[in-house]
């Protein structure tokens, strides 16, 4: 059962700390009306809320939060949209949207439940390290340009320890049809001089003149280098951010590292046929 739950951290998250949690009983899985438009699409908000004490006594306790955009509508795009979603946020590419939801949270809520079921010990002096948490939101960026969609998933979860865990990724879609936008698409050939002006930003961010330098100062780097995926850069309006869990090149004590690079920065990086598009 630890090892599901180091699995699921493992593949989730990042570190950031936690204060002290909440255990009324409650469960709710619903569909709110407050709508995000791009152009030619709505999104509407889904939710799950449970927060659960395992037995009479305050502790242990878990809850699970999450409450994640997806697409309004039958047409094509917000159907291609929504199954990617699903796989997206819940790891799940065979059922809807909704479903695909509450079976995460149910999964997840039955981990939780076994797991403090297991290793609850009432002498345990560290009784807040039984008080686990789940909390995950999907957003909507207002400030991506017209026909792109650029979707923000957070995940901010405690399962006992000194602190819990954070993780950021992105994914963005092409309005118009649904398809992701990847690497390939937006870069092409040209990945290796992008992730150089993304290394470049991070150290002039940091003001430091080269990366020696900035692994002496706040250990950056030190535990990889820079890399692009299909999730981890955000399109905006003015420019394209990138970030870097804790962990993924630094240490989590130095957070999130973002670095965002402007269009005339990226000129003649990002493919043709994409710009056209």
């Amino acid at each position: 059962m630890r090892n599901r739950l180091s699995i699921l951290i493992t593949t989730l998250l990042l570190i950031s700390c936690w204060d002290n949690k909440t255990n009324t009983q409650q469960q709710t899985g619903e569909i709110d009306d407050s709508l995000v438009q791009a152009k030619n699409l709505f999104f509407s908000t889904s939710k799950f809320n449970k927060k659960t004490k395992i037995f009479d006594n305050e502790l242990p306790n878990y809850s699970i939060n999450i409450e994640v955009k997806y697409a309004k509508g039958e047409s094509k795009a917000a159907q291609l949209i929504n199954q990617q979603l699903a796989s997206f946020l819940f790891g799940n590419t065979i059922t809807p949207f909704e479903m695909a939801k509450q079976h995460f949270a149910d999964s997840l809520s039955n981990d939780f439940e076994k797991d403090l079921k297991d290793f609850y010990d009432p002498d345990n002096e560290y009784q807040d390290t039984y008080a686990y948490e789940y909390n995950q939101t999907g957003k909507v960026s207002k400030d991506a340009p017209e026909g792109i969609i650029a979707y923000t998933n957070r995940i901010e979860m405690y399962t006992g320890g000194a602190h819990g865990g954070a993780l950021e990724t992105y994914i963005n879609f092409n309005e118009k049809t649904g398809t992701i936008i990847t690497c390939d698409e937006l870069f092409g050939n040209k990945q290796e001089a992008v992730k150089k002006l993304i290394k470049e930003q991070i150290i002039k961010d940091n003001d430091c003149k080269t990366e020696e330098e900035l692994v002496e100062k706040r250990s950056i780097f030190s535990l990889g280098d820079v890399y692009l995926s299909n999730n981890n850069f955000l399109i905006e309006k003015d420019g394209i951010m990138f970030c870097y869990n804790p962990y993924d090149i630094a240490p989590w004590s130095e957070g999130f590292i973002f670095a965002k690079l402007s269009y005339k920065e990226l000129e003649g990086l990002i493919t043709p046929n994409f710009l056209k598009n």
